[in-house]
């Protein structure tokens, strides 16, 4: 007696399978935005002033800051203010060394903040005791903010 093995034909895609794939594949490249043109690229330039060699100081109670401008001129020509940033630690207990800062608070301040091809700064705050943390980004008109500056460490024990 000899088994005899039985024979599986192989299985046959059903055509409608095969017409539904080429015409997905044929959809997918086939699909545009239907612009007749080269693509556009925004000639919007980089915003890219910022401050460097930021310092500050209290005056009464207002904070001034300081620092050397640097960026191209015609981003230089489009500031129109500048968003300072800051946050404060009690003194007892100040952030670790290393340990990420988290800039919380800004204000905005707009007007006159180039003064002599430098950066120049009175932001009206409460100066409390503590340490507070500083650091500024320049503003242009469509609200675009540049590169963030150094940040800064100023120590109040009133």
């Amino acid at each position: 007696m000899t088994e005899g093995r039985t024979q599986i034909p192989p299985r046959r895609c059903p055509l409608s399978v095969v017409y539904c794939l080429f015409l997905a594949f044929v959809l997918i490249f086939s699909a545009g935005c239907g612009v007749k043109r080269p693509p556009f690229v925004s000639q919007q330039r980089d915003y890219n002033v910022r401050v460097d060699q930021l310092e500050g100081a209290w005056k009464d109670k207002t904070l001034v800051l300081k620092g050397l401008i640097q960026g191209d001129d015609a981003s230089r020509a489009l500031t129109t203010g500048c968003r300072v940033y800051y946050v404060w630690y009690s003194l007892d207990r100040p952030p670790c060394e290393g340990c990420p800062i988290d800039m919380t608070h800004f204000r905005d301040i707009t007007g006159q903040i180039i003064r002599d091809g430098q950066f120049e700064c009175r932001l009206p705050v409460f100066k409390q005791k503590g340490i507070c943390f500083v650091a500024v980004r320049f503003m242009e008109k469509e609200g675009r903010l540049g590169p963030t500056s150094g940040r800064i460490k100023l120590i109040s024990d009133l």
